[in-house]
């Protein structure tokens, strides 16, 4: 796969986190020829850059060294026209060379230049004093003076400058072996997460295809694996640095990738994240904002760029009590993105950066963005220094859904459920949830209880939807059924039918209802599974039907007697017999089901009766319906 001029680590060796430095600084200040002096090759690819004499598109290069870890620039666009491209080539890389012009000195894109790579979170820079070989010596410590009051008003630390000219070789060999050097000593550090490439050139190449550049950010990628654009699936055919065929690539090394797949005109191209797993793509991202001194925010159409694409956006300020500023960022096309990023935000009909950050959650919130406990959360999460960070935040603060979160945070299924087991977080329903948590919620369901225990203390129990037990949580839906579950299992919590009451609790019978319960009781147990219709029932005991009925619905409420059929009630110990039948079936099944005609054969209740005890274990939670079948209910 011959990918001429592609990035890369020269010794084709991976697993090794190479070192990559951006240029920056005011147009026509040298940066090209800069990393043409140091590397011996021209970054001016386009016949236009030739004619005009300044880079508009991004250009690459790479110097071996002796540790194998490869030494890549990235020239960018120095000219105020090109700034998005500028934004494009910062993203992702380790250091920066700030280029400033003996002759000329500091000038307005060395300042934005300097403010965008502190906003794009670049730590590391070092000075870069061009064409001294047109001026003297009292014209160059001028302009160092000029960087040093530059550096100190906008708070980065005092940087080394190096007096170099690219025309002569003036400085050259000795800003070249600190670079080396400094690639030497660069640790390799592993990159967990899915894999995801951020394209920022597409071209195509005679009996290769579609290539793409671009930084991989996280993960690994290896050729036969499958990437995901958005929702097109792609297939990765080659993969090369610095024009050498490579089986993998880490995350932070620059790479061409031979893409197959369902390719189009527009997918992929720069902007665009490859990615392998699907992340939801979201029109608001909240944020950490820093917004640069005397900017001019306003509630227009501004411009957001993330990764190496530009969107579109509107800006809304959740909370400016403190700095950073809590944001939302509302784009008119959604985007995939992950905790952590950073961002630029411009003005594009001033053609100003206004300020940039940190993202703090990729799928902002609709309703409630702006609550003090979301602020809280933000902030936290804004002070954090990883995911097990974020997650210790979240989970102190509530409930976390495991899928989302992973997806925010760029989890794989490993790393995952490692964070889980340091965490020691209980794991239910595809949430995780603080014992502290949990133990709060069963305080409080233990309060609503016993308060309805003590207005209501001739019954047994209030029904799930009577006391709303689950709402009462203020948990998810699935969670809150999930925690009664285990309550159940505990044996905090007891359920007969549809009454759900403490340990311990037990319903005050009247005298009178006590004699003649005893006396029903007596007429249906000999009756096993079948017991008598309730006019029947009436018949045996010499009653009238009208004072039966109140008398088995106040039974019921007291869980002495459960209503299986409108017409045919059972003591509790006859229900577990109707319960037992079931599990026997499921039990010698080799699906695990049974039918209808299997229970009333196994059971000896008749057909009738058959159908409505299984609709009663049905809704009692004991069996589920499918396909003419019945299983038994997880749980």
């Amino acid at each position: 796969m011959p990918l001429s001029g592609t990035p890369g680590n020269p010794s084709g060796a991976v697993g090794h986190r190479g070192v990559i430095i951006a240029t920056a600084g005011h147009v026509d200040h040298g940066k090209t020829t800069l990393i043409k002096a140091l590397t011996g090759v021209d970054t001016d690819r386009l016949a236009e850059e030739k004619r005009r004499g300044l880079t508009i598109e991004l250009g690459f290069a790479w110097l071996p060294t002796e540790s194998g870890l490869p030494l890549g620039f990235v020239d960018v666009p120095g000219h105020e026209g090109f700034i998005s491209t500028m934004l494009a080539g910062v993203a992702g890389v380790d250091m920066a060379l700030l280029v400033v012009a003996a002759d000329d000195g500091v000038m307005p894109q060395t300042l934005e230049h300097l403010r965008i790579l502190r906003l794009l979170g670049v730590s590391e820079l070092e000075v870069v004093l061009s064409r001294c070989d047109l001026v003297d010596g009292a014209q160059q410590q001028r302009v160092v003076a000029q960087i040093a009051e530059l550096l100190h008003e906008e708070a980065w630390p005092l940087a080394p400058v190096w007096r170099v000219s690219s025309l002569s070789g003036q400085g050259i060999a000795e800003l070249k072996a600190h670079l080396l050097a400094r690639a030497a000593e660069q640790v390799a550090q592993k990159v967990g997460g899915h894999a995801r490439l951020m394209v920022d050139r597409r071209f195509s190449i005679t009996g290769a295809g579609c290539v793409v550049t671009g930084t991989l950010v996280s993960g690994e990628l290896k050729p036969g694996q499958r990437l995901l654009c958005g929702d097109v699936e792609l297939r990765v055919r080659g993969l090369q640095m610095a024009s050498k065929e490579v089986t993998a690539v880490q995350a932070g090394q620059r790479c061409a990738v031979n893409l197959t797949g369902a390719i189009t005109e527009d997918v992929p191209r720069r902007g665009d994240w490859l990615s392998s797993a699907l992340l939801p793509a979201s029109e608001r991202l909240d944020v950490a904002l820093h917004r640069l001194p005397d900017s001019r925010w306003h509630r227009g159409v501004l411009q957001l760029h993330l990764g190496t694409g530009v969107y579109p956006l509107r800006v809304v300020m959740l909370d400016d009590s403190a700095e950073p500023v809590i944001a939302q960022l509302m784009l008119e096309q959604p985007v995939q993105a992950v905790w952590g990023e950073r961002f630029i935000i411009r003005d594009p009909a001033a053609n100003t950066t206004l300020g940039g950050g940190q993202l703090l959650d990729p799928q902002g919130l609709r309703r409630g963005r702006s609550k003090p406990q979301r602020i809280d959360l933000l902030r936290a999460w804004h002070a954090a220094r990883d995911a097990e960070q974020t997650f210790a935040a979240a989970l102190a603060r509530g409930e976390v859904e495991l899928v989302s979160f992973a997806q925010r945070f760029n989890l794989n299924d490993t790393e995952l459920e490692a964070l889980l087991e340091r965490s020691e977080a209980l794991q239910l329903a595809g949430y995780a949830l603080s014992a502290e948590r949990s133990e709060h919620a069963w305080q409080h369901l233990h309060l609503r209880l016993s308060d309805w225990h003590s207005g209501h203390p001739e019954q047994l129990g209030p029904g799930e939807g009577e006391l709303a037990l689950v709402s009462t949580l203020q948990l998810p839906l699935s969670l809150g059924r999930t925690l009664l579950r285990r309550w159940l299992d505990e044996g905090r919590l007891q359920r007969q039918a549809w009454a759900w009451y403490l340990a311990g609790h037990k319903p005050q019978l009247q005298a009178g209802d006590q004699v003649l319960l005893a006396q029903v009781s007596e007429q249906l147990q000999p009756a096993g599974l079948r017991p008598p219709i309730i006019g029947e029932l009436a018949t045996q005991l010499a009653m009238p039907l009208d004072q039966l009925k109140p008398f088995l619905q106040r039974m019921q409420r007291a869980g002495e007697l459960i209503a299986v059929a409108p017409n045919r009630y059972y003591l509790p110990d006859q229900v577990a017999g109707l319960v037992a039948v079931a599990k026997e079936l499921a039990a010698g099944s080799a699906s695990g089901s049974f039918n209808a005609a299997q229970y009333r054969d196994a059971s000896g209740i008749g057909r009738n009766l058959t159908i409505q005890v299984l609709e009663y274990l049905d809704r009692a939670g004991v069996t589920r319906f499918v396909r003419e079948q019945r299983f038994l209910a997880a749980g």
